[in-house]
């Protein structure tokens, strides 16, 4: 994308028949675009595979691909565990890192649907201020917030075991067992950690506030967004168990922000600036990715790099979890381009 037009590759899709069904220079561009029909073909290939409606693993181990001969081709996809809200399907997707992703979410939807909710037990442990904290959230009520706190309990379990994974239905029995013996425990763990998550985040939005200068309003809008892309419904889930330590780092980093800026508008400027240049780069990195994609760990490290490069401009003391500048992101991209 960054050479003239009329130097790069135009793709043509053609169908069986050698029609024409997408034409473009942006070839991620054309598999979203094309993504339904293929997805209509996989269905119609796998139909034989597919179930739909399941509130309990009754469909053997997950094959690592699924094949089926069309004509003259082999048509090969992806079985996943998809979740539908009440209910999981098992699907054939078209892509690995698709059926990774939903696989995922598909495991953990299944579990919580086999799981009673502990939220008797766990109202019981929380104490007043820990009730008091969590009030204060992007969800909406304590509620769902403590919905996204057993998600991400639920994640970390299974993220515990070899591999991280679970593909077959020995493996989801297991964890099952555990999930339901630890489950309490392991949401308490969370809570431990988004507890001072809300409590920072309310110091942080009272910083902003005081920020009335119209010099900084630039700085303000930069956080107030930053805030937002950090703390949102779903964010606990989203981050998870491992990366909520973080979380407040990057939160106090923004309060050491608040308190210097002001005296330091130029210097703030220039830091700001760096970090727009290379939010640009990845937002354009992450739109250029099919759709698919933008959930991989890989593209989760690099959002997680920019938040440590905040860290590392404007709030050197805190320390970051590894070493970060604009130059290593770039690099990390390039990497990420190459693999796509």
């Amino acid at each position: 994308s960054r050479v003239p037009d009329h130097l790069r590759i135009t793709f043509r899709v053609e169908d069986r028949g050698g029609d024409v069904v997408g034409e473009g220079k942006g070839l991620a561009d054309l598999q979203q675009q094309l993504a339904p029909q293929l997805r209509q073909t996989m269905r119609r290939a796998a139909e034989s595979v597919e179930r739909k409606g399941l509130q309990q693993w009754a469909f053997g181990a997950l094959p690592a691909t699924f094949e089926q001969r069309v004509g003259d081709r082999v048509i090969q996809g992806f079985p996943a565990v998809v979740d539908h809200g009440d209910s999981v399907a098992l699907e054939v997707l078209a892509s690995q890192q698709e059926r990774d992703v939903a696989t995922r979410l598909g495991v953990r939807r299944l579990l919580l649907l086999n799981t009673t909710a502990p939220w008797k037990r766990v109202l019981a442990l929380l104490t007043n201020s820990q009730r008091l904290a969590l009030a204060h959230n992007p969800h909406g009520s304590v509620a769902d917030l403590l919905q996204d706190c057993l998600a991400a309990a639920v994640d970390s379990i299974v993220a515990q075991r070899p591999g991280g994974q679970v593909l077959g239905p020995e493996e989801f029995e297991e964890t099952l067992r555990i999930v339901r013996s630890q489950v309490v425990a392991r949401v308490m763990d969370v809570i431990d950690l988004v507890e001072p998550l809300m409590v920072r985040s309310r110091q942080v939005e009272l910083a902003l506030a005081a920020l009335t200068s119209p010099v900084m309003a630039a700085a303000k809008a930069d956080m107030q967004a930053q805030l937002r892309s950090l703390l949102y419904a779903g964010f606990v889930a989203d981050t998870g168990f491992a990366g909520l330590r973080d979380l407040e780092r990057y939160l106090h980093g923004m309060l050491a922000r608040c308190d210097r800026a002001p005296s330091q508008v130029s210097r703030d400027t220039e830091r700001m600036d760096t970090v727009a240049r290379v939010q640009a780069e990845y937002d354009g990195l992450v739109a250029a990715l099919p759709a698919t994609r933008r959930a991989g760990a890989d593209v989760q490290v690099l959002r997680s790099m920019i938040e440590e490069l905040r860290v590392s401009l404007f709030a050197q003391t805190l320390g970051t979890a590894h070493p970060v500048s604009e130059k290593r992101i770039y690099k990390a991209m390039d990497q990420l381009e190459y693999q796509v």
